[in-house]
């Protein structure tokens, strides 16, 4: 069962944005609660002093023998047919001591006025009401009622233009905690990518510009690992090789002096003794060239920063190929054309094609001709007519030490080689047997990238 990890930018976006989206809404509230508080506050003030003033205005204006005097109500006020809607206007009535209209306003209805208005401030009827009685015991008194619409519609407003505020503020704060935790997440992934790269053949030290200082000690510590497994496995290589290149000297001795021991025999039991010393000493000399080859391969060989020309390696080996089978009937050669440009090394390239070449040689069994076909760009086509494989035998050569037939001069190394180095070089084999259309023989089909 494969565990998913937890994102690192979508856990601290997680723990930012509900943290956030509370705050948000806690303060809308908040910037509310205030706002309205604070702004029926100042309304109420307003209202309470136009219902004071406009008592002083009527009594001041009312005849003094006649208490029902004939005030034209409707010129109070009347500078708000100007600035305010029909159903925003401010509304009032004037009564005497009795509760009777003494005079109103244009659009004052009796249906608005409730007889449980009481002194000071109250709500009824979608309207904020002011009842004031005069100081002067005349009994007089006047009510005045706001409609409560635009007091909402401005409470509204304040509050929406606040919060725009807060909310552009938010998207601003969001989108800089945003960026920058997405560049620390991209250093993070960089330095994840960086440590995700190394392997056998690449411990180098990771790149410290993609770190933070609270990892630099995880830092240290595998480089320090990665240091000593570097060590280690160059020792490890550096005895194969030497230890090969040691035995070269001696075992090419020992050969010359067989060779040479066998010319000078004429007892055939002899000869024949020695010839069989002679083949081993020329197997060993192959073993010894392919453990070679593997150290190299181990070395991490096949990938070059340089780009260099492919075809021009292809080329070299199937001349030299030519050269170790002449006959038309058993080898047929096709050579490419143009340049082939990769990343691919040369050395490691020329090690696959070589040992495709001998494995090729190595088991041809059949009568039809061998076909090394380069003629399509960055593709080299190997058929070869000998017993078939089938998908398990395919997978099993490719091992070290494993060999499809008993032949005294395989050691079961080529392949395990080529599939070390295709591995590397990001170059591809693809074996097939039997040969399309027929119930013989493989293909191999080695492909070159370009990059």
């Amino acid at each position: 069962m494969i565990v998913q990890r937890k994102s690192l930018l979508g856990t601290l976006v997680k723990n930012l944005a509900i943290p956030f989206a509370v705050a948000f809404l806690l303060g809308g509230y908040l910037v509310y609660s205030v706002v309205t508080e604070e702004y029926d506050e100042l309304q109420d003030a307003g209202l309470i002093s136009k219902a004071q003033l406009m008592l002083k205005v009527f009594e001041s204006y009312s005849d003094a023998s006649d208490p029902n005097g004939a005030l034209d109500a409707s010129a109070l006020l009347s500078f708000e047919e100007a600035t305010h809607d029909r159903d925003e206007r401010t509304l009032f009535w004037f009564l005497n001591a009795d509760g009777d209209v003494l005079a109103q306003s244009p659009l004052a209805q009796a249906s608005l006025m409730q007889p449980s208005a009481h002194e000071g401030l109250s709500t009824m009827n979608d309207h904020r009401v002011a009842l004031q009685t005069s100081s002067t015991g005349s009994g007089i008194a006047v009510l005045v009622a706001e409609p409560m619409r635009e007091r909402n519609e401005a409470i509204r407003g304040v509050v929406l233009g606040l919060l725009s505020s807060f909310l552009l503020l938010g998207a601003i704060f969001v989108i800089a905690v945003f960026w920058s935790v997405r560049r620390a997440v991209d250093i993070v992934a960089d330095l994840s990518d960086d440590i995700a790269q190394k392997n056998q053949f690449n411990l180098t030290s990771i790149d410290r510009r993609s770190s933070f200082a609270e990892i630099e000690p995880a830092i240290d510590t595998l480089d320090e690992l990665m240091e000593r497994l570097d060590t280690a496995l160059a020792a490890e290589r550096a005895f194969a090789t030497n230890a090969a290149h040691e035995l070269r000297t001696p075992i090419a001795i020992s050969l010359a002096q067989v060779q040479r021991l066998k010319s000078k025999l004429d007892d055939p039991d002899i000869s024949g003794n020695v010839a069989e010393i002679e083949t081993a000493l020329k197997r060993l000399v192959r073993l010894i060239e392919r453990l070679l080859e593997m150290s190299r391969a181990q070395s991490g060989l096949g990938s070059s920063a340089i780009k260099t020309d492919i075809n021009q390696v292809t080329r070299l080996l199937l001349n030299e190929l030519r050269t170790r089978e002449p006959s038309e009937e058993k080898l047929i050669v096709k050579h490419p054309s143009g340049e082939w440009l990769s990343h691919v090394d040369p050395d490691a390239f020329g090690i696959i094609l070589s040992n495709l070449f001998d494995n090729m040689l190595k088991h041809a069994s059949g009568g039809a001709p061998s076909v090394v076909d380069a003629t399509q760009s960055g593709r080299v086509t190997i058929s070869n007519d000998c017993d078939p494989l089938d998908a398990a035998d395919v997978e099993e050569i490719k091992g070290r030490f494993v060999r499809k037939t008993t032949m005294p001069n395989g050691y079961g190394l080529g392949l395990s080689i080529v599939q070390e180095l295709c591995n590397q070089s990001g170059c591809t084999l693809e074996v097939v047997s039997p040969q399309q259309g027929r119930t013989r023989g493989y293909t191999a089909t080695l492909t070159v990238p370009s990059r």
